[in-house]
């Protein structure tokens, strides 16, 4: 692959993750739906994993993102993978409670392209 294919595939993962952000602080399940694969592993900072319907649950009615902001985001590029590291901020309300959590957190996600479309695949989450 060339580094000009490489340079633009990072930055499609760049505005891809952005997207991912804007659509969990707005609730847009229908974007998240499309950038999140089927069979996603999401594990958060806390330890615990979930699927993609368990993650969409989540952010449908059990948690409130009223802030989410990448500080940076470096995108490494195989072929039909692209693995990004970079930190994270973030703000919850958790819905129940209404106890509001900011999070300071360093993410690792892959990402793979099938069939022209890339989608996240494995996102894990560290506290900082």
């Amino acid at each position: 692959m060339n580094i000009e294919k490489e340079q633009q595939i990072r930055a499609e993962i760049v505005a891809l993750e952005a997207a991912r952000c804007r659509a969990l602080v707005e609730a847009n399940l229908d974007t998240l739906e499309r950038l999140v694969s089927d069979d996603v592993v999401h594990v958060h900072a806390n330890g615990t994993a979930d699927s993609k319907s368990a993650y969409i649950d989540m952010v449908r009615g059990q948690i409130r993102f009223l802030a989410a902001q990448r500080e940076r985001l470096d995108v490494r590029v195989y072929d039909s993978v692209a693995i990004a590291t970079g930190p994270l901020r973030q703000s919850i309300e958790m819905t129940a409670t209404g106890l509001r959590v900011d999070m300071h957190i360093m993410t690792t996600q892959v990402w793979r392209n099938h069939a022209g479309s890339w989608r996240q695949v494995s996102f894990q989450a560290t506290n900082l």
